[in-house]
């Protein structure tokens, strides 16, 4: 098999037993990464399990193109029940960096583990073996001296994934972390945890064939000249919190065999401290924004760091810290309830405390461990009042809110957490288009240019005008699918699609380019992709629905979209979005229409050929996808 290696391997950690499945029974119709992950965890677990249930599949799934040489096909699916899901559910992670590349080198396409050890474990892979090994030793470790350990035991070359103690003490925060500062969300932390499996150690020495060697060669040259946008390496909220003075790009931290750029960068902080930093845990706790202009820089430096060790998410720790911060300041909460030194919150002394008291499960910590949403139960009134709307189970709402991008109130409710690659698609091009109109020719995304993209990757010129409602079903149903392409492809979410491109004399990138590298790794036809993808969405569907799931009602998005204006910041900007022909409109006051939306949704109903009153996929629309 050209692009897959043939084989999937299958742990089961209760009888110590490993199998293998073979591959070839699944990628024709499900590709990789999130479509094979999604196919088993739908033949492996019966809707009534819990997270920390033994049965509960890990799922480890590389894409198809992963490891190929194609560029930005680094990713891989992690796929489980998820702890941190409200109500528990099937979730999804991504990871990235050299892991997934890793594990194919090593002789798999991926890993499901069921089961549980009665004592701690890793698993050990390496050129077509797998071994269960012990791991006391590693046991009450933090991430990164797990990842040393495992690299000293098994040598140079060697990639990790592990959990640190919030995933050993179940957090439902819990995250997955690895080697190149790779990470998945989603409390899978907390399952590998619940399984005793405190690591996987990964060396390979092998490559995945490849069909049509040159044609991939001319391919990645094109990919190289028409994949360069604007770079984005300084995080939002430091930019708009007006920091970014304090991190200066110093080098690239590329993944494994990418030359492509993104925000996976070293970094020199404050002029004096330099480290590898990745996107938003970058600035999760930024003390500024809790009036310690006086702090240190350190604690910006290390932030990051201390988060990945104890292994908590930090769009959690985020909204956490921020809303504690507000309960310190009103007095909804003291120091004494918490046993938190809240009047230093943003000194690392406060967000010390904080993770070891979540990630120990002491005192006010086992309550935040049970994460935001579960917690809130258990809050004084005047601190539960004090949630804000960005507060979600998995991630944070209204990055880019419904309210101002109207195709992501499709986007959105339609997934069991918040997917940022669905967010990114808009988003980043929104970025090339905001910055072109504050400096002409920065990125020659014009109104024009963005129109035309729109009709191209969105299904319609309409679809250009983010706020109203026509053009909108289609172009979630696009955007949807080729992101549920992307993850099952391997492909990286800021290297992928390229809608837009500085070296185009258009300034217009290929929607066929995905298709051509599949074609040229696989020796496969790329034009049932299209297909793959809406087999995949529909494959989640069920699954969701299995779950629970209710509809339609889950698929609108929460009741404050209907009833409350959009606010401006804090220094009372408007939200400057693409409106008619791509010219800006402010998006500031608007709400959604429910009488518009409920139409809006019966048409993507169709779309997707489900039923146009329940959103339940229909046995006709089942049938041609052969599921």
């Amino acid at each position: 098999m050209n692009g897959w290696t043939g084989q999937i391997l299958k742990v089961d950690l209760s009888h110590k037993n490993i199998t293998r499945l073979a591959s070839a029974e699944y990628t024709g119709k499900f590709l990789g990464g999130r479509g094979i992950a999604s196919r088993l965890y739908w033949e492996t677990i019966p809707a009534s399990t819990s997270p920390f249930d033994p049965a509960n599949p890990l799922i480890f799934m590389t894409g198809a193109l992963t490891a190929t040489g194609v560029q930005g096909a680094t990713r891989m699916n992690v796929i489980s029940k998820s702890p941190m899901a409200f109500p528990e559910s099937y979730c999804y992670g991504n990871m990235g960096g050299f892991i997934p590349p890793a594990i194919k080198r090593a002789g798999f396409d991926g890993i499901i583990i069921t089961g549980q050890s009665s004592h701690p474990v890793y698993l050990w892979l390496h050129d077509g073996k797998a071994e269960i090994r012990d791991a006391a030793h590693l046991w009450g470790e933090g991430a990164y001296r797990t990842g040393d350990i495992l690299v000293r035991e098994h040598g140079a070359g060697t990639c990790f994934l592990t959990t640190g103690p919030a995933g050993e003490n179940l957090v439902r925060s819990a995250t997955i972390f690895g080697s190149h500062l790779s990470s998945s969300c989603a409390g899978f932390g907390a399952v590998m945890g619940s399984k005793k499996l405190k690591a996987i150690a990964i060396l390979g020495t092998g490559h995945p064939s490849v069909a049509d060697p040159q044609k991939l060669q001319e391919l990645n040259r094109y990919t190289f000249k028409i994949n360069k946008k604007i770079r984005l390496a300084i995080p939002p909220i430091v930019t708009n919190t007006g920091h970014g003075h304090l991190l200066e790009v110093i080098g690239k931290h590329s993944c494994y065999q990418c030359g492509l750029e993104c925000i996976r960068n070293q970094y020199r902080f404050g002029g004096k401290l330099e480290g590898f930093r990745h996107c938003q845990a970058m600035e999760y706790y930024l003390p500024w924004k809790y009036a310690r202009e006086d702090e240190p820089v350190d604690t910006f430096f290390d932030a990051s760091t201390l988060a990945n060790d104890y292994s908590i998410d930090t769009f959690e720790l985020q909204s956490l810290v921020d809303w504690m911060y507000a309960c310190y300041k009103s007095g909804a909460l003291s120091e004494l309830e918490t046993g938190l030194p809240l009047a230093r919150i943003g000194t690392r002394e406060f967000l010390e405390k904080l993770l070891q008291l979540i990630a120990f499960r002491r005192d006010f910590g086992a309550i935040l461990a049970e994460g935001m949403v579960r917690a809130r139960e258990k809050m004084p009134a005047k601190a539960a009042a004090l949630f804000t709307h960005s507060i979600a189970p998995i991630g944070q709402y209204d990055l880019a809110p419904p309210r101002a991008y109207v195709v992501h109130s499709l986007t959105y409710p339609m997934e069991p957490r918040v997917h940022q690659p669905l967010i990114h698609e808009t988003g980043f091009l929104g970025a090339a288009w905001s910055f072109e109109r504050m400096q002409p020719g920065s990125t020659g995304v014009t109104p024009a240019v963005y129109q035309e993209i729109a009709r191209i990757f969105w299904g319609s010129e309409e679809a250009a005008d983010v706020s109203v409602y026509e053009g909108k079903a289609l172009a979630a149903k696009m955007i949807q699918d080729r992101t549920y392409l992307k993850d099952s492809l391997g492909l990286c979410d800021w290297a992928w699609p390229v809608n837009y491109s500085l070296n185009t004399p258009d300034h217009l990138g290929d929607p066929t380019l995905e298709a051509q590298l599949f074609t040229a790794v696989t020796g496969l036809p790329g034009d049932n992709l299209n297909l793959a993808a809406e087999r995949i969405f529909n494959q989640q569907r069920l699954i969701l629905l299995r779950e629970g799931r209710r509809v339609p009602q889950a698929d609108y998005p929460p009741e404050y979209n209907f009833l409350e204006p959009l606010k401006t910041n804090a220094r009372g900007d408007p939200m400057l979005v693409p409106g008619p022909g791509g010219v800006p409109v402010d998006a500031v006051g608007k709400m959604l229409d429910k009488a518009r939306f409920s139409n809006l949704l019966q048409e993507y109903y169709r779309l997707r050929g489900w039923d146009e009153k329940s959103g339940i996929p229909s046995p006709e629309t089942l049938a041609s996808l052969g599921l």
